[in-house]
């Protein structure tokens, strides 16, 4: 029981730190910022670390990708199929083409926001793990465009500072 409490608290803090690693690698990498640029108004996104696991929902609106409480239904959404897969995710023990050959997790949505979505979580990856997990986890490591040092100054001042606080309190219906 306290293994899934703290499988389950670890995850709930690597979604948070994904949400704010894409916020700030919009502002630091090119290919983050292209991405993003490209979603049209109101695109939403889920992922779902196991049925009642912590999850995270987001909604590009106004040019910013903004964390919500939640989604009626969302346009791109991956379910992970339980807590200890998703503890392995987010941990960097499994990558996201290792979990997809498992079974690891479900996608619901357009295959081209899917990949979208897979192309942002790989280069938060390859910022936020080491490179000898990123080799481990990822068939093909991107190089980074400024210092992950510089990517977690940013973070650890945008979490002090609240700049990644929960933007609507209420669902958001899709688009």
């Amino acid at each position: 029981m306290v293994k899934h409490a703290l499988q389950r608290l670890t995850v709930a803090v690597v979604l948070r730190i994904v949400h704010a690693a894409l916020i700030e690698l919009r502002h630091l990498d090119s290919r983050v910022a292209r991405e993003l640029e490209r979603l049209p108004d109101g695109a939403s996104y889920a992922i779902h670390a196991s049925a009642s696991g912590p999850h995270l929902f987001v909604v590009w609106q106004d040019a910013h990708l903004r964390r919500v409480a939640g989604l009626s239904q969302a346009g791109c959404a991956i379910d992970i199929k339980a807590m200890p897969l998703a503890f392995s995710l987010f941990t960097g023990q499994m990558g996201l083409a290792q979990g997809y050959a498992r079974h690891a997790f479900s996608v619901a949505g357009d295959v081209g926001d899917v990949m979208r979505l897979a192309r942002l979580i790989s280069l938060v990856e390859a910022y936020l793990f080491p490179k000898w997990m990123t080799r481990r986890i990822l068939t093909d490591v991107p190089h980074t465009e400024c210092s992950p040092l510089r990517v977690y100054a940013r973070l650890c001042a945008g979490f002090l500072t609240g700049r990644y606080k929960l933007y609507f309190t209420e669902t958001t219906p899709a688009p």
